[in-house]
């Protein structure tokens, strides 16, 4: 356990209902997807690691291609006190891509419009084709407990493709670190499992069965406090 980074002010049930959703919200890393496919697609956000697994993942031969796809998003734009980066994240990512797997220029396609997940599937479909790319198989990262969002949004806004999802390891004890606290994942953990109803309510994604256990689990840390990410009842965002 990465016992450093976790929160001594969440207690053991909270964890409890915590794990339940990230091994629910995971799951799809461990289902497939070690066959190589035409391309990686790789959703920005403010976790870099995501940029690390996704030049391992072009160095160990899962693809020859990168799609790096993103603006800013809530947090790498400056909200919530945070530093606004400089740069798109899909230019930072490739700048990690390059540096921590040696990925050259002419493996990665960079989509600097997208803001949303939705927008990072849109704008990657369009890349690809703009390329002349005939996509049949592809593989998403992303933070861990993007998994299942991340392929229910692949369904509706790049579909004909055969999508896998592969994510970093570390599982849920060994996500928090000295970036990011075991409290903020709660609260990332609850609010995607909104998402994946709501979403789907509104056709930017796919439905997704939730079995009842994760739900009363997402309940009870509503109850708690835990809903800095939910879903914003009038402009939500895909």
């Amino acid at each position: 356990m990465n016992t450093d980074f976790m929160s001594a002010g969440i207690d053991a049930g909270t964890r409890a209902d915590a794990r339940m959703l990230w091994d629910f919200h995971e799951a799809p890393a461990h289902e497939g997807g070690d066959r190589p496919a035409d391309v990686v697609l790789a959703l920005g956000s403010h976790d870099l690691r995501v940029a690390e697994y996704a030049g391992r993942m072009w160095a160990e031969g899962a693809a020859p291609l990168l799609i790096l796809s993103g603006n800013r998003g809530r947090r790498t734009s400056g909200g919530g006190g945070h530093a606004r980066w400089e740069r798109s994240e899909a230019e930072e990512f490739a700048d990690v891509a390059r540096e921590t797997a040696g990925v050259p220029e002419a493996a990665m396609l960079l989509e600097r419009r997208a803001t949303n997940t939705g927008e990072n599937f849109a704008f990657g479909r369009a890349l690809a084709a703009g390329h002349g790319l005939d996509v049949r198989s592809a593989v998403v990262t992303a933070k861990p407990y993007m998994g299942r969002r991340a392929l229910a949004t692949a369904a509706v806004h790049w579909p004909g493709v055969q999508w896998a999802f592969r994510c970093f390891s570390g599982g849920y004890d060994g996500y928090p670190d000295g970036l990011r606290s075991e409290v903020e994942l709660v609260h990332f953990l609850v609010g995607d499992l909104q998402r994946l109803t709501a979403y789907a309510d509104r056709g930017w994604s796919a439905p997704v069965p939730i079995p009842d256990e994760v739900r009363a689990a997402c309940a009870r840390l509503i109850a708690r406090g835990f809903t800095d990410h939910a879903v914003a009842p009038e402009t939500p965002r895909p």
